[in-house]
């Protein structure tokens, strides 16, 4: 992955959290389809500096912003997918794969 890829995904996810109500859920479904062979660390990556980014963007505003703790938040569930597709024997899991492996086991990022 180039690291423009990178910054076209993380452009991406922003704009995902920030303008969508229920962005921060849908962005991982998103990421996972329009980048279908990023692995699924690659889209924590994503996501984690996603929310950084704005983090940084609003750091002198006292209270925390919801779309950045929701962006953490799917990070670490998309996280515990990940883990779940290792202990099957999937080590690097790929956009692809988490979709596969949402429509049989876990809807959550699917669903709105």
């Amino acid at each position: 992955m180039s690291l423009q890829q990178i910054d076209t995904m993380i452009d991406f996810a922003i704009a995902q959290v920030s303008d969508t109500p229920d962005g921060y859920r849908a962005v991982v479904r998103e990421l996972a389809k329009r980048w279908p062979d990023v692995t699924g660390a690659q889209i924590v990556f994503v996501l984690v500096s996603s929310a950084h980014a704005i983090e940084r963007v609003f750091e002198t505003t006292p209270e925390p912003r919801t779309e950045v703790q929701q962006t953490f938040r799917v990070a670490a569930l998309l996280a515990s997918d990940l883990f779940a597709l290792q202990k099957r024997g999937n080590f690097a899991p790929s956009g692809r794969d988490l979709t596969a492996y949402w429509r049989e086991n876990d809807p959550f990022f699917l669903t709105l």
